[in-house]
Protein backbone atom coordinates (compact mmCIF):
# COMPACT_ATOMS: atom_id res chain seq x y z
CA UNK A 1 0.00 0.00 0.00
CA UNK A 2 1.24 3.55 -0.73
CA UNK A 3 1.71 5.95 1.73
CA UNK A 4 -0.26 7.99 -0.76
CA UNK A 5 -3.93 6.41 0.38
CA UNK A 6 -4.42 7.09 3.56
CA UNK A 7 -5.86 10.33 3.63
CA UNK A 8 -5.94 11.10 7.66
CA UNK A 9 -2.43 12.85 8.42
CA UNK A 10 0.35 12.55 10.89
CA UNK A 11 2.26 14.29 13.20
CA UNK A 12 5.24 13.28 14.59
CA UNK A 13 6.92 15.29 17.27
CA UNK A 14 10.85 15.43 17.10
CA UNK A 15 12.97 14.59 20.81
CA UNK A 16 16.16 12.82 21.52
CA UNK A 17 14.85 9.73 20.00
CA UNK A 18 14.35 10.91 16.53
CA UNK A 19 16.31 14.47 15.55
CA UNK A 20 19.24 12.51 14.20
CA UNK A 21 19.00 12.84 9.84
CA UNK A 22 18.89 9.03 9.51
CA UNK A 23 15.79 8.92 12.49
CA UNK A 24 14.17 11.74 10.38
CA UNK A 25 14.59 10.03 7.46
CA UNK A 26 13.07 7.13 8.97
CA UNK A 27 10.23 9.07 10.42
CA UNK A 28 9.73 10.50 6.65
CA UNK A 29 9.47 6.86 5.44
CA UNK A 30 7.47 5.28 8.32
CA UNK A 31 4.50 7.68 7.54
CA UNK A 32 5.66 11.02 9.16
CA UNK A 33 3.47 14.15 7.23
CA UNK A 34 3.99 17.08 10.00
CA UNK A 35 7.46 17.22 11.96
CA UNK A 36 6.30 19.14 15.65
CA UNK A 37 9.32 20.66 17.05
CA UNK A 38 8.55 21.58 20.55
CA UNK A 39 10.44 24.61 21.73
CA UNK A 40 9.62 24.17 25.32
CA UNK A 41 12.62 21.75 24.79
CA UNK A 42 16.03 21.95 22.67
CA UNK A 43 17.61 25.22 21.96
CA UNK A 44 17.97 27.09 18.35
CA UNK A 45 20.75 25.24 17.24
CA UNK A 46 19.44 21.65 17.93
CA UNK A 47 16.21 22.77 15.85
CA UNK A 48 18.32 24.63 13.26
CA UNK A 49 19.55 21.24 12.36
CA UNK A 50 16.15 19.42 11.95
CA UNK A 51 15.04 22.37 10.08
CA UNK A 52 17.64 21.62 7.31
CA UNK A 53 17.36 17.67 7.74
CA UNK A 54 14.37 17.56 6.88
CA UNK A 55 14.24 20.08 4.33
CA UNK A 56 17.15 18.32 2.54
CA UNK A 57 15.23 14.85 3.43
CA UNK A 58 12.23 16.26 1.70
CA UNK A 59 14.10 17.31 -1.36
CA UNK A 60 15.72 13.66 -1.72
CA UNK A 61 12.51 11.81 -0.98
CA UNK A 62 10.33 14.32 -3.27
CA UNK A 63 8.01 13.71 0.03
CA UNK A 64 7.23 17.19 1.12
CA UNK A 65 6.87 17.89 5.07
CA UNK A 66 4.91 20.21 6.84
CA UNK A 67 6.87 21.81 9.68
CA UNK A 68 4.98 22.92 12.81
CA UNK A 69 6.95 25.52 15.40
CA UNK A 70 5.12 24.51 18.79
CA UNK A 71 5.76 27.97 21.09
CA UNK A 72 5.92 26.85 24.78
CA UNK A 73 3.66 29.77 26.12
CA UNK A 74 2.63 30.93 29.60
CA UNK A 75 3.07 27.61 31.22
CA UNK A 76 2.73 27.67 34.94
CA UNK A 77 5.53 25.70 36.61
CA UNK A 78 6.64 24.79 40.40
CA UNK A 79 10.35 25.66 41.04
CA UNK A 80 12.80 23.87 42.11
CA UNK A 81 13.01 21.45 45.41
CA UNK A 82 16.14 21.49 47.69
CA UNK A 83 16.84 17.79 46.73
CA UNK A 84 14.95 17.66 42.99
CA UNK A 85 11.36 16.41 44.59
CA UNK A 86 9.42 16.49 47.87
CA UNK A 87 6.54 13.47 48.42
CA UNK A 88 3.39 15.23 49.29
CA UNK A 89 0.92 13.19 51.23
CA UNK A 90 -3.10 13.08 50.94
CA UNK A 91 -4.81 14.96 54.19
CA UNK A 92 -0.95 16.86 54.59
CA UNK A 93 -1.62 20.87 54.97
CA UNK A 94 1.49 22.30 52.36
CA UNK A 95 2.32 26.33 51.61
CA UNK A 96 2.60 27.53 48.21
CA UNK A 97 4.72 30.31 47.76
CA UNK A 98 5.73 32.62 44.86
CA UNK A 99 9.06 33.70 46.96
CA UNK A 100 12.03 33.31 45.02
CA UNK A 101 13.11 30.17 47.24
CA UNK A 102 13.71 26.18 46.87
CA UNK A 103 11.22 23.90 47.67
CA UNK A 104 11.46 21.33 51.00
CA UNK A 105 8.45 19.37 52.75
CA UNK A 106 5.56 21.26 53.19
CA UNK A 107 6.94 24.41 51.18
CA UNK A 108 5.89 24.44 47.37
CA UNK A 109 7.19 27.64 45.02
CA UNK A 110 5.79 28.59 42.27
CA UNK A 111 7.53 31.34 39.16
CA UNK A 112 3.80 32.49 38.47
CA UNK A 113 3.66 35.64 40.37
CA UNK A 114 -0.07 36.38 40.02
CA UNK A 115 -0.78 33.14 41.64
CA UNK A 116 -2.08 34.13 44.80
CA UNK A 117 -4.56 37.09 43.15
CA UNK A 118 -6.32 34.30 40.86
CA UNK A 119 -6.91 31.32 43.37
CA UNK A 120 -9.46 31.38 46.58
CA UNK A 121 -10.58 28.93 49.14
CA UNK A 122 -11.98 25.53 47.60
CA UNK A 123 -9.97 26.09 44.20
CA UNK A 124 -8.47 22.95 42.99
CA UNK A 125 -4.94 23.29 42.33
CA UNK A 126 -3.40 20.02 40.15
CA UNK A 127 -0.14 19.38 39.59
CA UNK A 128 2.16 17.23 36.91
CA UNK A 129 -0.87 17.42 34.79
CA UNK A 130 -3.43 16.24 37.21
CA UNK A 131 -1.67 13.36 38.70
CA UNK A 132 -1.59 15.71 41.65
CA UNK A 133 -4.39 17.56 43.92
CA UNK A 134 -4.47 20.28 45.91
CA UNK A 135 -7.09 22.50 47.36
CA UNK A 136 -6.84 25.94 48.45
CA UNK A 137 -7.66 26.22 52.55
CA UNK A 138 -7.02 30.37 52.23
CA UNK A 139 -4.94 32.94 50.98
CA UNK A 140 -2.53 35.69 52.78
CA UNK A 141 0.11 37.73 52.45
CA UNK A 142 1.18 35.95 48.94
CA UNK A 143 0.94 32.61 49.96
CA UNK A 144 -1.50 29.87 49.53
CA UNK A 145 -2.46 27.34 52.39
CA UNK A 146 -3.51 24.15 50.49
CA UNK A 147 -4.50 20.39 51.99
CA UNK A 148 -3.72 16.91 49.62
CA UNK A 149 -6.02 15.12 48.57
CA UNK A 150 -4.05 13.43 46.00
CA UNK A 151 -0.27 12.58 47.21
CA UNK A 152 2.72 11.72 45.63
CA UNK A 153 5.93 12.49 44.34
CA UNK A 154 6.43 16.13 43.17
CA UNK A 155 9.08 17.07 41.01
CA UNK A 156 10.85 20.35 39.68
CA UNK A 157 9.27 22.49 37.55
CA UNK A 158 6.23 20.62 36.90
CA UNK A 159 3.08 22.19 35.42
CA UNK A 160 0.54 23.60 37.78
CA UNK A 161 -3.28 24.32 36.27
CA UNK A 162 -5.97 25.81 38.10
CA UNK A 163 -9.36 25.12 36.36
CA UNK A 164 -11.92 27.76 36.42
CA UNK A 165 -9.83 30.17 37.78
CA UNK A 166 -8.72 33.54 35.42
CA UNK A 167 -4.92 33.97 35.27
CA UNK A 168 -4.17 37.49 34.09
CA UNK A 169 -1.39 35.88 31.65
CA UNK A 170 -0.29 36.95 28.23
CA UNK A 171 -0.13 33.73 26.01
CA UNK A 172 3.09 35.27 24.16
CA UNK A 173 5.95 34.83 26.46
CA UNK A 174 9.31 37.02 26.21
CA UNK A 175 10.50 33.08 25.09
CA UNK A 176 7.93 32.31 22.70
CA UNK A 177 8.66 35.75 20.80
CA UNK A 178 12.41 35.40 20.64
CA UNK A 179 11.46 31.58 19.76
CA UNK A 180 8.63 32.94 16.93
CA UNK A 181 11.43 35.12 15.53
CA UNK A 182 13.67 32.44 15.02
CA UNK A 183 10.68 29.93 13.82
CA UNK A 184 9.77 32.30 10.90
CA UNK A 185 13.36 33.29 10.03
CA UNK A 186 13.79 29.32 8.98
CA UNK A 187 10.87 29.32 7.33
CA UNK A 188 8.72 27.50 9.58
CA UNK A 189 4.86 26.15 7.67
CA UNK A 190 2.83 26.25 11.04
CA UNK A 191 3.12 28.32 14.68
CA UNK A 192 1.30 26.72 17.04
CA UNK A 193 0.09 28.78 20.02
CA UNK A 194 -0.41 27.06 23.11
CA UNK A 195 -2.95 28.37 26.06
CA UNK A 196 -5.12 30.15 23.33
CA UNK A 197 -8.20 31.86 25.49
CA UNK A 198 -9.47 34.22 23.32
CA UNK A 199 -9.34 35.86 19.16
CA UNK A 200 -7.57 38.15 20.09
CA UNK A 201 -5.10 35.93 20.90
CA UNK A 202 -4.51 34.98 17.67
CA UNK A 203 -4.93 38.64 16.13
CA UNK A 204 -2.15 39.47 17.91
CA UNK A 205 0.24 36.69 16.23
CA UNK A 206 -1.09 37.39 13.27
CA UNK A 207 0.38 40.47 13.40
CA UNK A 208 3.67 39.61 14.21
CA UNK A 209 4.03 37.30 11.80
CA UNK A 210 2.13 39.12 8.92
CA UNK A 211 6.31 41.48 8.99
CA UNK A 212 7.96 38.78 9.20
CA UNK A 213 6.80 35.95 7.21
CA UNK A 214 3.23 36.23 5.75
CA UNK A 215 2.90 32.96 4.54
CA UNK A 216 3.20 31.05 7.72
CA UNK A 217 0.18 29.57 9.26
CA UNK A 218 -1.21 29.52 12.63
CA UNK A 219 -2.70 26.55 14.36
CA UNK A 220 -4.28 27.32 17.61
CA UNK A 221 -4.06 24.76 20.40
CA UNK A 222 -7.22 24.36 22.65
CA UNK A 223 -6.08 23.51 26.34
CA UNK A 224 -7.72 26.28 28.44
CA UNK A 225 -11.41 25.94 29.72
CA UNK A 226 -11.92 29.74 28.46
CA UNK A 227 -10.89 28.76 24.99
CA UNK A 228 -13.81 26.48 24.56
CA UNK A 229 -16.49 29.15 25.77
CA UNK A 230 -14.41 30.92 22.61
CA UNK A 231 -14.12 28.15 20.42
CA UNK A 232 -16.01 29.67 16.96
CA UNK A 233 -14.15 32.45 17.02
CA UNK A 234 -10.63 31.33 17.88
CA UNK A 235 -11.54 28.39 15.02
CA UNK A 236 -12.07 31.12 12.14
CA UNK A 237 -9.26 33.61 13.03
CA UNK A 238 -7.10 30.49 12.77
CA UNK A 239 -5.76 28.42 10.06
CA UNK A 240 -5.97 25.15 11.84
CA UNK A 241 -6.71 23.96 15.29
CA UNK A 242 -5.54 21.47 17.94
CA UNK A 243 -7.16 19.43 20.31
CA UNK A 244 -4.61 19.43 23.15
CA UNK A 245 -5.98 16.69 25.15
CA UNK A 246 -3.24 17.16 27.93
CA UNK A 247 -4.12 20.38 29.55
CA UNK A 248 -7.27 20.00 28.65
CA UNK A 249 -8.41 17.33 30.03
CA UNK A 250 -7.34 18.61 33.14
CA UNK A 251 -8.95 22.18 32.94
CA UNK A 252 -12.48 20.29 31.68
CA UNK A 253 -12.51 17.13 33.43
CA UNK A 254 -11.22 13.82 32.32
CA UNK A 255 -14.73 12.46 32.17
CA UNK A 256 -15.77 15.97 29.71
CA UNK A 257 -12.91 15.29 27.90
CA UNK A 258 -14.88 13.01 25.12
CA UNK A 259 -17.92 15.46 24.51
CA UNK A 260 -15.23 18.31 24.13
CA UNK A 261 -12.96 16.74 21.77
CA UNK A 262 -15.89 15.79 19.44
CA UNK A 263 -17.27 19.54 19.68
CA UNK A 264 -14.19 20.91 18.51
CA UNK A 265 -13.83 18.33 15.55
CA UNK A 266 -16.97 18.74 14.51
CA UNK A 267 -16.90 22.90 14.63
CA UNK A 268 -13.31 22.83 12.74
CA UNK A 269 -15.08 20.41 9.73
CA UNK A 270 -18.11 22.77 9.73
CA UNK A 271 -16.07 26.14 9.39
CA UNK A 272 -13.35 24.23 7.06
CA UNK A 273 -10.61 24.39 9.54
CA UNK A 274 -7.59 21.63 9.77
CA UNK A 275 -8.20 19.91 13.11
CA UNK A 276 -4.97 17.85 14.59
CA UNK A 277 -6.24 15.51 17.37
CA UNK A 278 -3.27 15.28 20.22
CA UNK A 279 -1.86 13.58 23.21
CA UNK A 280 -1.20 9.99 24.18
CA UNK A 281 -2.54 8.54 21.01
CA UNK A 282 -0.62 5.56 21.39
CA UNK A 283 1.08 6.63 25.07
CA UNK A 284 2.05 2.66 26.14
CA UNK A 285 4.07 2.36 23.09
CA UNK A 286 6.66 4.74 24.84
CA UNK A 287 7.77 1.67 26.85
CA UNK A 288 6.22 -1.14 24.60
CA UNK A 289 6.00 -2.50 20.89
CA UNK A 290 2.50 -2.95 20.69
CA UNK A 291 -0.66 -0.29 21.58
CA UNK A 292 -3.34 -1.13 23.87
CA UNK A 293 -6.63 -2.31 22.64
CA UNK A 294 -7.87 1.04 23.99
CA UNK A 295 -5.25 3.62 21.90
CA UNK A 296 -6.30 1.56 19.22
CA UNK A 297 -9.92 2.27 19.25
CA UNK A 298 -9.35 6.28 20.17
CA UNK A 299 -7.15 6.68 16.87
CA UNK A 300 -9.96 4.69 15.26
CA UNK A 301 -12.49 7.14 16.77
CA UNK A 302 -10.49 10.20 16.08
CA UNK A 303 -10.32 9.62 12.31
CA UNK A 304 -14.46 8.74 12.50
CA UNK A 305 -14.81 12.24 13.96
CA UNK A 306 -13.37 13.69 11.32
CA UNK A 307 -9.83 15.02 12.34
CA UNK A 308 -7.31 15.81 9.68
CA UNK A 309 -4.38 14.61 11.31
CA UNK A 310 -3.52 12.68 14.35
CA UNK A 311 -0.79 13.85 16.61
CA UNK A 312 2.28 11.66 18.52
CA UNK A 313 4.17 13.26 21.72
CA UNK A 314 6.15 11.26 23.48
CA UNK A 315 5.95 8.36 21.35
CA UNK A 316 8.47 9.92 18.73
CA UNK A 317 10.38 12.06 20.69
CA UNK A 318 11.83 10.50 23.34
CA UNK A 319 9.85 6.66 23.04
CA UNK A 320 11.65 3.40 23.08
CA UNK A 321 10.02 2.78 19.16
CA UNK A 322 9.19 6.03 17.20
CA UNK A 323 9.69 4.09 13.80
CA UNK A 324 6.98 1.27 14.92
CA UNK A 325 4.56 3.82 16.09
CA UNK A 326 4.31 5.78 12.81
CA UNK A 327 4.25 2.71 11.37
CA UNK A 328 1.10 1.22 14.17
CA UNK A 329 -0.77 4.46 13.31
CA UNK A 330 -0.41 4.43 9.85
CA UNK A 331 -2.01 0.97 9.98
CA UNK A 332 -5.15 1.88 12.46
CA UNK A 333 -5.75 4.87 9.85
CA UNK A 334 -5.20 3.11 6.97
CA UNK A 335 -7.81 0.03 8.15
CA UNK A 336 -10.61 2.90 9.21
CA UNK A 337 -10.72 5.13 6.03
CA UNK A 338 -10.58 1.79 4.13
CA UNK A 339 -13.94 0.44 5.74
CA UNK A 340 -15.43 4.19 6.47
CA UNK A 341 -18.38 5.44 5.70
CA UNK A 342 -17.95 9.11 5.98
CA UNK A 343 -16.84 10.31 2.45
CA UNK A 344 -18.71 13.01 0.87
CA UNK A 345 -19.49 15.34 4.00
CA UNK A 346 -21.77 16.92 1.23
CA UNK A 347 -25.13 19.46 2.46
CA UNK A 348 -26.19 22.10 0.14
CA UNK A 349 -28.01 23.93 2.75
CA UNK A 350 -24.62 26.12 3.42
CA UNK A 351 -24.21 29.41 1.05
CA UNK A 352 -20.78 29.76 -0.85
CA UNK A 353 -18.91 32.58 -0.10
CA UNK A 354 -16.41 32.36 -2.87
CA UNK A 355 -16.31 30.99 -5.81
CA UNK A 356 -13.48 28.45 -4.99
CA UNK A 357 -15.91 27.31 -2.53
CA UNK A 358 -18.47 26.95 -5.23
CA UNK A 359 -15.92 25.30 -7.41
CA UNK A 360 -15.08 23.37 -4.72
CA UNK A 361 -18.50 21.84 -4.32
CA UNK A 362 -18.72 21.13 -7.58
CA UNK A 363 -15.74 19.43 -7.98
CA UNK A 364 -16.52 16.82 -5.15
CA UNK A 365 -20.03 16.32 -6.36
CA UNK A 366 -18.99 15.62 -9.93
CA UNK A 367 -16.30 13.39 -8.66
CA UNK A 368 -19.19 11.64 -6.65
CA UNK A 369 -21.32 11.23 -9.37
CA UNK A 370 -18.81 10.42 -12.09
CA UNK A 371 -16.95 8.30 -9.83
CA UNK A 372 -13.80 9.72 -10.70
CA UNK A 373 -10.67 8.60 -9.43
CA UNK A 374 -9.10 12.15 -9.01
CA UNK A 375 -9.40 15.58 -8.22
CA UNK A 376 -6.64 17.38 -9.22
CA UNK A 377 -6.34 21.26 -8.10
CA UNK A 378 -3.62 23.41 -10.32
CA UNK A 379 -2.88 26.24 -7.06
CA UNK A 380 -0.58 28.79 -5.75
CA UNK A 381 -1.78 28.75 -2.64
CA UNK A 382 -3.18 25.63 -2.15
CA UNK A 383 -6.42 27.40 -0.78
CA UNK A 384 -8.84 25.90 -3.45
CA UNK A 385 -7.70 21.88 -2.72
CA UNK A 386 -8.26 22.61 1.56
CA UNK A 387 -12.08 23.74 0.58
CA UNK A 388 -12.39 20.56 -1.41
CA UNK A 389 -10.70 18.20 1.30
CA UNK A 390 -13.18 19.97 3.92
CA UNK A 391 -15.79 17.87 1.63
CA UNK A 392 -13.97 14.64 2.14
CA UNK A 393 -14.12 13.29 -1.03
CA UNK A 394 -13.51 9.77 -1.74
CA UNK A 395 -11.60 10.33 -5.03
CA UNK A 396 -7.66 11.54 -4.33
CA UNK A 397 -7.00 14.74 -4.08
CA UNK A 398 -3.73 16.10 -5.99
CA UNK A 399 -2.41 19.93 -5.40
CA UNK A 400 0.05 20.36 -8.37
CA UNK A 401 1.83 23.33 -8.38
CA UNK A 402 5.79 24.73 -8.74
CA UNK A 403 5.86 26.29 -5.45
CA UNK A 404 7.40 24.28 -2.87
CA UNK A 405 6.10 26.11 0.15
CA UNK A 406 2.63 25.00 -0.76
CA UNK A 407 3.75 22.04 -1.40
CA UNK A 408 4.93 21.69 2.52
CA UNK A 409 2.47 23.44 4.07
CA UNK A 410 -0.50 21.29 2.45
CA UNK A 411 0.75 18.05 4.14
CA UNK A 412 -1.01 18.87 7.07
CA UNK A 413 -4.64 18.47 5.30
CA UNK A 414 -7.06 15.60 5.19
CA UNK A 415 -6.24 13.48 1.61
CA UNK A 416 -4.34 16.16 -0.10
CA UNK A 417 -1.14 14.57 -1.76
CA UNK A 418 1.00 17.02 -3.74
CA UNK A 419 2.90 16.93 -7.02
CA UNK A 420 5.65 19.21 -8.46
CA UNK A 421 4.82 20.48 -12.02
CA UNK A 422 7.31 22.62 -14.30
CA UNK A 423 6.22 26.08 -15.26
CA UNK A 424 3.47 25.71 -18.38
CA UNK A 425 1.37 28.18 -20.84
CA UNK A 426 -1.81 26.78 -21.22
CA UNK A 427 -4.23 24.31 -19.08
CA UNK A 428 -3.43 21.36 -21.90
CA UNK A 429 0.00 21.55 -21.50
CA UNK A 430 -0.54 21.44 -17.76
CA UNK A 431 -2.70 18.89 -18.25
CA UNK A 432 -0.24 16.92 -20.02
CA UNK A 433 2.28 16.85 -17.67
CA UNK A 434 -0.29 15.62 -14.98
CA UNK A 435 -1.40 12.78 -17.37
CA UNK A 436 2.13 11.66 -17.57
CA UNK A 437 2.97 12.11 -13.92
CA UNK A 438 -0.78 10.48 -12.70
CA UNK A 439 0.68 7.43 -14.79
CA UNK A 440 4.24 7.38 -13.88
CA UNK A 441 3.16 7.05 -10.21
CA UNK A 442 0.49 4.67 -10.22
CA UNK A 443 -1.67 7.39 -9.23
CA UNK A 444 -4.43 6.62 -12.06
CA UNK A 445 -5.44 4.40 -14.93
CA UNK A 446 -6.05 4.86 -18.74
CA UNK A 447 -10.06 5.63 -18.94
CA UNK A 448 -10.15 6.97 -15.03
CA UNK A 449 -12.05 10.30 -15.37
CA UNK A 450 -10.45 13.19 -13.63
CA UNK A 451 -11.49 16.39 -12.54
CA UNK A 452 -9.36 19.36 -12.57
CA UNK A 453 -9.69 22.97 -11.04
CA UNK A 454 -7.78 26.02 -12.09
CA UNK A 455 -8.28 29.55 -12.55
CA UNK A 456 -8.11 31.05 -16.15
CA UNK A 457 -6.81 32.85 -18.03
CA UNK A 458 -3.47 30.27 -17.00
CA UNK A 459 -1.37 32.53 -17.80
CA UNK A 460 -2.26 35.28 -15.43
CA UNK A 461 -2.19 32.82 -12.65
CA UNK A 462 -5.67 34.14 -11.06
CA UNK A 463 -7.89 32.50 -8.59
CA UNK A 464 -9.88 29.01 -8.85
CA UNK A 465 -12.90 29.90 -11.54
CA UNK A 466 -13.06 26.69 -13.43
CA UNK A 467 -13.79 22.92 -13.56
CA UNK A 468 -12.97 20.95 -16.27
CA UNK A 469 -13.49 17.13 -16.64
CA UNK A 470 -11.23 14.74 -18.45
CA UNK A 471 -10.96 11.05 -19.06
CA UNK A 472 -7.26 9.76 -19.08
CA UNK A 473 -6.43 8.43 -22.37
CA UNK A 474 -2.86 7.64 -22.85
CA UNK A 475 -2.02 4.43 -23.37
CA UNK A 476 2.36 5.16 -24.00
CA UNK A 477 3.08 6.02 -20.24
CA UNK A 478 3.35 3.19 -17.40
CA UNK A 479 4.80 2.74 -14.19
CA UNK A 480 7.78 4.01 -13.58
CA UNK A 481 10.32 1.65 -11.11
CA UNK A 482 9.90 1.84 -7.76
CA UNK A 483 13.24 3.80 -7.13
CA UNK A 484 12.40 6.59 -9.82
CA UNK A 485 9.00 6.96 -8.06
CA UNK A 486 8.39 10.15 -5.11
CA UNK A 487 8.58 8.10 -1.68
CA UNK A 488 4.90 8.18 -0.68
CA UNK A 489 3.80 6.87 -3.82
CA UNK A 490 5.75 3.87 -3.80
CA UNK A 491 4.59 0.36 -2.12
CA UNK A 492 5.51 -0.11 1.15
CA UNK A 493 8.79 2.65 1.76
CA UNK A 494 9.03 1.81 4.87
CA UNK A 495 11.27 -1.63 3.94
CA UNK A 496 13.61 0.71 4.23
CA UNK A 497 13.11 1.09 7.98
CA UNK A 498 15.02 -1.30 10.52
Amino acid sequence: MMLADRRTKIVATIGPATKSREALRKCILSGMNVARLNFSHGSHDDHLQVIRHLRELSDELKAPVTILQDLQGPKIRVGRFENGSIEIREGEKVVITVEDVKGKPGLIPTDFKALPGAVRAGMKILLDDGLLELRVDAVENGRIAATVEYGGVLKDRKGMNVPGAFLPIDCLTEKDLKDLEFGLEHGVDYVALSFVRRGDDIRRLRELIKHKAPSARIVAKIEMLEAVDNLEEIVRLSDAVMVARGDLAVEVGQTLLPGVQKQIVHICNKIGRPVITATQMLDSMVENPRPTRAEITDVANAVLDGSDALMLSAETASGKYPFKCLRTMHEIISEVERTGTYYYNMTLDAEFFSVAEAIGASACLSALKLNASAIVCLTTTGRTASIISGFRPKARIIAVTHILPTLNRLELIWGIQTLTIDPYDSSDEAMNQIEEMLLKYGLVKTGDKVILTLGVPVLERGKTNTLRVYTIGREDVSRSPEAELPLRCRENPERSVH
